[in-house]
């Protein structure tokens, strides 16, 4: 069951859910210090595939609460996102009834919404999205302001430069890239990256301890963007489809799919229900 589990983990994920380490990042961020005690992970983990899941988010004691999510594509719609989960955060956190029928204000953590973009399309070192600008027409009402991070290795970032797990990511996905660039098998550049990591003072500790998830995990996404390449290059609908299975097989959430394939949640739920799949 282990081996199954890190599937469904982005690297991102996996490295970041430990609080010493998302101190660390929240320090690059903010500037503000803090200790991993004031840290409670309060990262949404879906039971079903078509649960909501994010990438991590967490409390700082009962004042803030932090959500970051990671993105190998652009996305502009995060704003939109980002509202849903931090709506299912509040509603796990706050009694209905209480909001409902108390006569005082209910105080609530403050939200910090972040996102960090390695993807191959060209994107400012950081950049601010707005809801507001998803509107059909200008109001406002309503805004949720998402800081964007691209996180691709540069020596220039300050961003990587101020958290050292962070760059280590970083630098990590870009010896994998200029691997397949080179032309390597995946693999062999997954593992050529991981060796590379170990002998360079690269969080050396995590590749030791995690080198065979760390395997699975960017195996399985490169290969799954990869035939969803494949399949948009195509253009046809039957290829998405046969992608589509394979996700729904693995127990990956509708979100992400509805995301990766560009179908709607009507049709990944058809596809689901012709091929016996419960959801």
């Amino acid at each position: 069951m282990k081996a199954k589990r890190t599937f469904k983990d982005s690297l991102f994920r996996h490295i970041f859910n430990d609080k010493q380490r998302l101190a660390s990042l929240y320090a690059a961020l903010t500037g503000r210090h803090i200790t991993p005690k004031e840290i409670t992970i309060t990262t949404l983990r879906g039971v079903f595939f078509n649960d909501i899941k994010n990438d991590i988010s967490f409390r700082i004691g009962g004042r803030d609460i932090i959500l970051m999510e990671h993105q190998s594509s652009w996305n502009p719609n995060m704003p939109l996102r980002m509202l849903w989960y931090i709506a299912k955060l509040y509603n796990r956190q706050i009694d209905s009834q209480e909001v409902i029928y108390r006569s005082r204000i209910i105080k609530i953590p403050a939200p910090e919404f972040y996102v960090f973009y390695n993807g191959a399309q060209e994107e400012p070192e950081h950049q601010k999205l707005h809801l507001q600008d998803a509107f059909s027409h200008p109001a406002d009402t309503l805004d949720l302001v998402v800081d964007c991070y691209n996180i691709n290795y540069s020596p220039d970032s300050k961003l990587l430069a101020s958290c050292y797990e962070l760059r280590c990511y970083s630098i990590f996905v870009q010896k994998v890239r200029d691997g397949v660039r080179e032309g390597l098998e995946l693999k062999t550049a997954i593992r050529q990256a991981i060796t590379y990591c170990k002998t360079h003072d690269i969080m050396t500790d995590y590749f030791q301890k995690n080198e065979s998830e760390v395997f699975d995990m960017v195996n399985f996404k490169w290969d799954q963007k990869r035939a969803l390449e494949v399949a948009k290059e195509d253009g046809k609908y039957n290829a998405m489809k046969e992608v589509t299975l394979k996700l729904l097989k693995r127990g990956i959430p509708l979100g992400i799919i509805t995301d990766s394939t560009q179908l709607s949640p009507e049709e990944v739920r058809q596809i689901a229900k012709d091929n016996g799949l419960a959801f």
